[in-house]
């Protein structure tokens, strides 16, 4: 008897980065403004999205490698990233991979360590 999840996820490219290192953040705030500006002619009223505090951890595949020292592709057709935290430092990914790379940050909780964690990466094209 056979396990179909198991046969399809085996039938993909797969690789693992080990300790791999989280130093982007995304405890950010996002604020909006609005304000008025005064010049002599004429009188605005102005609106404004500003975000403060951390920024993402921009990682290209390529850049990558596997548990066995082989260089990861540079596109991966339809990726799927799974990180397996290795610290108490909470980390995931930001938004949607793409077939060049992934966004990754940690949670920011008033610590300044950097997250360790384990990357599963999959090819589900």
């Amino acid at each position: 008897m056979s396990n179909v999840t198991l046969n399809y996820l085996l039938g993909k490219r797969m690789w693992v980065v080990q300790n791999f290192s989280v130093w982007g953040e995304t405890g950010r705030d996002d604020f909006l403004f609005l304000y008025t500006q005064i010049d002599s002619p004429s009188k605005r009223i102005c609106f404004n999205q500003s975000y403060l505090g951390g920024k993402e951890q921009w990682v290209n595949f390529s850049s990558l490698y596997d548990w066995k020292g082989n260089n990861l592709p540079s596109n991966i057709e339809h990726p799927k990233v799974l990180v397996l935290s290795k610290k108490e430092v909470d980390c995931f990914i930001v938004g949607q991979e793409t077939s060049g790379g992934f966004k990754i940050a940690k949670l920011v909780s008033g610590g300044s360590e950097d997250g360790l964690v384990d990357l599963l990466i999959v090819e589900m094209g």
